[in-house]
């Protein structure tokens, strides 16, 4: 960008490299004079190069973040724990809170007998123990005041299965009733204009306390707080807003009403000087201290059967229940970042260094006159011919600066070099050369042809670039170069970019049980498998999550002898041949077909699975099976049965309707 700088290290170049023959270095040698125009190109080249990255990756008008994914795609990420699942839970319509906990027990007890190797629903002896199953959760819903529990239930199990984590599932989901708790309180006010509005304002404050609202924040109040963008978007995206770990920490469950909180509550409002008595029941006895909260209920202001009295001076100002707080509304959070608008500055545009010479030279739009003689002619073509190469190499570098958007796309091609044809009509560029597709053509292949495996080098170092901005492990995508060629390295990691928002925040979270099975629903840690490892052709994969095999009610009736078994007082095992204590909890099972294309490669098959288990997350234990073809045909028709089935209980059990057909 410093023409002077340029002007001297091409005066000191061609000192170095002509200094016997040409001795005039000063403005008015027409050497010099070309080098100056050389200079400025090269200082406008220089310039574009600078321009803001959005307006660099819109050139020719294209979407500047076409392949660019915005924050809250990519920073975000699916639960990963009870926090995050407890965000999802709260925003959905018509929740007002919501608790996630480790389930302590499921539908079914189960006991492992040690000696037997055996897993039973009832014990044996003193030697059976039971199965602490983990990754179990309990989902405790408050619904708001005016939400129909059913349906608020139906919406959150559907949020719940569509973002379940990879080998966890929810053993409870369910809408706490509420237990309405009445309230009698005097309180000593400030004289004020409007009492009636001071008497709802106090009632407000009492429902909060007893209820805590969840406010979502916005970005802009995050934004103007300071918080770094990086830790506003961590965890699941939310449709309403932001939830922070303070807020989710102040919204406890209540499990007792302490009057003490409900006076502070109370004073907090400016015109408030104090109160002189409050009481709370839930219809019975009227407690002054404390009130216990049924553990399988919410509590929630009783505002008809409410009291509060507020007095000034000595005499009573007003008396009369609060007037009932409507539930606050969830409205859209404006979670979408603002990005930089990119200009189309139309980078790739570039004028003949001939424009810009003396009229005398007879190389520009002008030329030289008719009466020009026919070697002076010739002369000004032979400039003319000379300042093309230059020309060329300059045109090329401003088209390279254009297609920055693809070399640092997931979709731009193989191509890494690129070039453009000089193309001004005032300047009798056909007089020279012909302006055609094959010479387009020509220039392409003078400088890359795609298909080389050079130039497939280059595009895999771009895209290794995309990668390693993600912290992707270069190395573990090119394990299998041996393998595969560069082109299909290339197509792969295209694949993995495109899809990353989902391929990398899912990795583990498992499929969707409320949803048909079917290629659309699959494990995070499934599909970033099956693009990684470019399975094609009928090789394929089957994540099996142990937990969701667990035995579920109903799967008591499996424990009868059958018609060979020995009489016996105790009926036979649900599982057998058991190889730990318990086989369910954070476990998968990868099932493959042996011998299906390059599943008949022992190399392949090797690396295959050394890629399943160091994708699978690093708290699951992971195993392999593969399949003869008969095994694997009878498998795949007795799991999408098991899928159907295990759908239609669950729904039936949650009180979701299945619209959809299973695939």
């Amino acid at each position: 960008m410093d023409y002077a700088l340029l002007r001297q290290e091409g005066i000191r170049q061609l000192e170095r490299m002509t200094g016997g023959r040409w001795t005039d270095f000063n403005a008015h040698d027409p050497g010099i004079t070309l080098l100056e125009q050389l200079c400025y190109a090269l200082s406008d080249l220089g310039y574009r190069a600078g321009y803001e990255i959005p307006d660099l990756l819109a050139d020719g008008g294209d979407d500047p973040y076409r392949s660019l994914h915005l924050p809250a795609e990519i920073l975000t990420s699916h639960p990963v724990t009870p926090a995050d699942l407890r965000r999802l839970v709260l925003d959905v319509e018509g929740v007002k809170n919501a608790w996630v906990e480790p389930a302590t027990a499921d539908a079914l007890q189960l006991y492992t007998l040690p000696v037997e190797r055996e897993i039973r629903l009832a014990p044996k002896d003193i030697a059976s123990d039971p199965v602490r199953l983990r990754g179990l959760y309990r989902v405790l819903i408050e619904a708001s005041e005016h939400g129909q529990g059913t349906q608020v239930r139906a919406r959150v199990a559907r949020r719940l299965h569509q973002n379940r984590p990879l080998c966890e599932d929810f053993a409870e989901i369910t809408v706490l009733e509420p237990q309405l708790i009445q309230v009698e309180a005097t309180v000593e006010i400030t004289p004020v204009d409007d009492p009636a509005a001071l008497l709802n304002e106090i009632g407000r404050a009492i429902a909060d306390e007893i209820s805590p609202p969840i406010p979502f924040a916005t970005l802009s109040r995050l934004l103007d707080a300071g918080i770094r963008v990086d830790a506003m978007f961590e965890g699941p995206r939310l449709e309403h807003g932001f939830l922070s770990d303070e807020v989710l920490a102040n919204a406890t469950r209540r499990t007792v009403i302490h009057t003490s909180d409900l006076m502070r509550a109370i004073t907090d409002i400016a015109a408030v000087r104090a109160v002189s008595r409050i009481r709370v029941s839930t219809g019975g006895a009227k407690e002054e201290w404390s009130l216990p909260v049924d553990p399988d209920r919410v509590p929630r202001m009783n505002f008809d059967a409410s009291i509060i009295t507020l007095m000034s001076a000595g005499r009573v100002i007003a008396q009369a229940k609060p007037a009932r707080a409507p539930d606050a509304p969830q409205g859209a959070g404006d979670s979408a970042l603002a990005v930089p608008e990119g200009r189309d500055r139309n980078v790739g545009a570039y004028t003949s260094v001939r424009q810009h010479l003396p009229m005398l030279y007879g190389v520009g739009e002008a030329g030289l006159p008719d009466s020009a003689t026919p070697a002076r002619k010739a002369q000004a073509r032979q400039l003319a011919a000379y300042l093309m190469f230059f020309d060329q190499l300059l045109a090329n570098a401003f088209a390279q600066l254009a297609h920055v958007k693809d070399l640092f796309s997931h979709g731009g091609g193989a191509r890494t070099y690129f070039t453009q044809a000089l193309d001004q009509p005032g300047l009798r560029l056909e007089e020279i050369r012909a302006l055609d597709e094959a010479h387009r053509a020509r220039l392409g292949e003078l400088v890359e042809t795609p298909a080389e495996v050079a130039s497939l080098e280059r595009k895999n170092r771009f895209l290794n670039h995309l990668l390693a901005r993600f912290a992707e492990p270069i190395g573990g995508h090119d394990a299998a170069s041996a393998l595969i060629s560069p082109a299909e390295r290339a197509r792969r990691k295209e694949r993995l970019l495109q899809r990353y928002p989902r391929i990398s925040s899912a990795r583990g979270t498992g499929f969707d049980g409320l949803a048909p099975a079917g290629p659309a629903n699959m494990s995070g840690l499934e599909e970033r498998l099956r693009v990684t490892l470019g399975l094609a052709g009928g090789e394929e994969i089957t994540v099996v999550e142990h937990i969701l095999l667990r035995p579920m009610p109903g799967d008591e009736k499996q424990e009868r002898p059958g018609p060979t078994d020995p009489p016996t007082d105790r009926p036979p095992a649900l599982l057998s041949a058991a190889r730990e204590k318990d086989p369910y909890s954070l476990r998968l099972t990868f099932v493959l077909p042996d011998g299906v294309g390059r599943f008949s490669d022992p190399a392949f098959k090797q690396l295959v699975e050394n890629t399943l288990r160091a994708e699978t997350p690093a708290h699951l234990t992971p195993y392999v099976l593969w399949m003869a073809a008969d095994a694997w045909a009878a498998f795949r028709t007795a799991h999408g049965q098991w899928l159907q089935k295990r759908r239609e209980v669950l729904a039936a059990t949650l009180g979701v309707h299945l619209e959809e057909r299973s695939s």
